[in-house]
């Protein structure tokens, strides 16, 4: 994911029902997210419940708890 950010940041990463995110701003909300969560306490190699509908903010949810380095479910 990070590579394709690199490649190709403005171009689009998402979109639906009229909204769209580039690869940029999806990093950037992830990347938020992710040291969010790590300030909570949420540490390498735990797991993190998800319970959101399918749409952006679950993409956004995903690939920060991946990039906190935990795992989620």
């Amino acid at each position: 994911f990070e590579a394709q950010v690199a490649r190709t940041p403005q171009s689009p990463a998402l979109i639906q029902d009229g909204t769209s995110l580039s690869y940029a701003q999806l990093n950037q909300q992830a990347n938020r997210l992710a040291h969010h969560l790590i300030s909570l306490g949420v540490r390498p190699d735990e797991r993190v419940a998800l319970c959101l509908h399918r749409g952006p903010q679950r993409l956004i949810a995903m690939l920060a708890v991946l990039k906190a380095g935990a795992a989620y479910v």
